[in-house]
């Protein structure tokens, strides 16, 4: 069995919304991150830009926790 690895014209880039109000830093952080570099996609090959674009909403209203404030 090969593995499988997407050549560029099989790569499309998705729009990710996230919202983050309500949402912890360092957890909305590592969700991003994930999307960006396509760690959360079945396609995912670590030499290819697989990720997706990302908007993020509410930015202002993020939680905070311990003494980050």
């Amino acid at each position: 069995m090969k593995t499988y690895l997407p050549n560029a014209a099989e790569i499309e880039k998705k729009w990710i919304l996230f919202d983050a109000e309500k949402e912890v830093l360092g957890k909305l952080a590592v969700k991003i991150a994930n999307a960006l570099r396509g760690k959360d996609q079945p396609t995912y090959t670590p030499h290819l830009d697989t990720g997706a674009n990302v908007i993020i909403i509410n930015a202002e209203k993020v939680q905070l926790t311990g003494r980050k404030n």
